[in-house]
C-alpha cells in the first residue's frame, strides 16, 4: 500500500477568514511535512470558477514544491483535456517531469463539472471523444520525435518538443470509476483512479468495479504487474474515535455540500458505506485493509477538506505516518 496526499483546494475565504494565498502555503507546508514523513505521493487537483477548487494550473504550484521536496512524487489529479491544448499539456508536464528529476505523477481526465464547461465555452458532449483525441497528441510529443497529427479535434503538422519528459514513461492514470469507463480504460492499459463514494455504494460495490476494470485490463493483453490503483478518501486520525468525528464531521459536511457532484451524502452516509477514513490510528487500518483487499494499493488521503485548521492536519499526517503506515510494511494482499 502506498500513501499519498490529495488536495481539492477547496477554500472558503469568507467563512474561516482564509485567504487563497493562506491556503496555497499551508499546502506546500503539508507537502514539504508529508516528504519528510516518508509519504509516496502528493497530489493537486484542478478545478475553475468556483471556491471548490481554486488551484487552476496545478503545474505551477508543483513546480515550486518540486524544489522544496526531495523524494515524493507529485501528481496532478486530474488535469482536464477537454479544456486544453494538448501540445501545451505535454510541454507544461515535461517541463515538471525535469523540473522535479522525474518524480511526475499524471492523471486525466475528460471533466465532470457542467460550470466548467460552460466557462471554457467547451461542448461537454463530445468530452471523450475529445479526450482521446488530446491523449493521442501527448503520447506522439513525449516521444521527442517529430509528429503530425490528424484528428476530429486536434490537427498539427511537424511539431516536435525540444523538452521531453526526464522519465522514460511517465506513470500515468486516467480519472474513472464507473463501472463503464473503468472498463473502457481498462481495454485502453492505462490505470484508473479516482473517489469511492461518488461512484459505488459499498466496498463491495467498488470491489465489482476494480475486478472488471481488471478483468478488461488483462483481456486486452496488458500486463497486469503494472497496474496501481490509487483511491481517494477523506481521512483525519486523531487519538481517539470521539476526537476524530467531532473534528472532522463539520468540515467534512461542509465540503460535501460544496463539492458540486455525487450523490447527496453526509458523514453518517459516508461513514456507513466505510467510504471514510476518520477515526483511531486502528480504525483506518483496519478499513484500510479492506480496500486493499478490494484492489486498492494506492489511497489518496484527502485530509485538508472543508477548512480544517493546518495544525489538525499536521497532526493527523504525523498519526498516519508513525502508527498506520508501518502496518502496511512488506504487506500485500492478492485480491481475487
Amino acid at each position: 500500500m502506498q500513501f499519498g496526499l490529495f488536495t481539492v483546494f477547496d477554500n472558503y475565504k469568507e467563512k474561516f477568514s482564509r485567504s487563497h494565498e493562506q491556503l496555497m502555503k499551508e499546502v506546500l507546508e503539508q507537502t514539504i511535512h508529508a516528504d519528510c514523513l516518508g509519504y509516496d505521493s502528493v497530489w493537486f487537483a484542478e478545478h475553475h470558477f468556483s471556491e471548490y477548487g481554486i488551484l487552476t494550473t496545478p503545474q505551477m504550484l508543483l513546480a515550486v514544491a518540486a524544489q522544496h521536496t526531495k523524494n515524493i512524487r507529485l501528481g496532478v489529479s486530474i488535469v482536464t483535456l477537454p479544456f486544453k491544448n494538448p501540445i501545451q499539456v505535454a510541454e507544461d508536464y515535461a517541463l515538471l517531469d525535469v523540473l522535479s528529476n522525474g518524480r511526475l505523477n499524471l492523471g486525466l481526465g475528460s471533466g465532470y463539472l457542467p460550470h466548467e464547461f460552460s466557462g471554457f465555452n467547451v461542448d461537454g458532449k463530445d468530452k471523450a471523444f475529445r479526450f482521446n483525441d488530446a491523449l493521442a497528441v501527448i503520447e506522439k510529443a513525449w516521444t521527442g520525435e517529430k509528429f503530425s497529427h490528424e484528428g476530429d479535434y486536434y490537427q498539427f503538422t511537424d511539431v516536435q518538443l525540444e523538452v521531453i519528459p526526464k522519465q522514460q514513461k511517465v506513470p500515468t492514470w486516467i480519472g474513472a470509476l464507473s463501472p463503464v469507463g473503468s472498463t473502457f480504460v481498462g481495454k485502453m492499459g492505462y490505470n484508473i483512479m479516482g473517489v469511492p463514494y461518488v461512484a459505488s455504494r459499498s466496498i463491495e460495490e467498488l470491489k465489482q468495479i476494480l475486478d472488471d476494470y481488471k478483468k478488461a485490463y488483462r483481456e486486452a493483453g496488458h500486463d497486469e504487474t503494472k497496474l496501481n490503483i490509487p483511491l481517494a478518501l477523506h481521512t483525519f486520525v486523531a487519538e481517539t474515535r470521539e476526537e476524530a468525528e467531532q473534528v472532522a464531521k463539520e468540515h467534512l459536511n461542509l465540503y460535501l455540500d460544496t463539492r458540486q457532484y455525487g450523490r447527496n451524502a453526509q458523514f453518517e452516509d459516508l461513514e456507513e458505506r466505510e467510504q471514510v477514513l476518520i477515526g483511531t490510528p486502528e480504525d483506518v487500518i483496519a478499513r484500510l485493509h479492506k480496500y486493499q483487499e478490494a484492489g486498492c494499493d494506492h489511497v489518496m488521503m484527502l485530509m485538508n477538506f472543508g477548512g480544517l485548521p493546518h495544525e489538525r492536519v499536521l497532526r493527523s499526517m504525523e498519526l498516519v505516518a508513525e502508527k498506520v503506515m508501518p502496518a502496511f510494511t512488506n504487506n500485500v494482499i492478492v485480491s481475487s
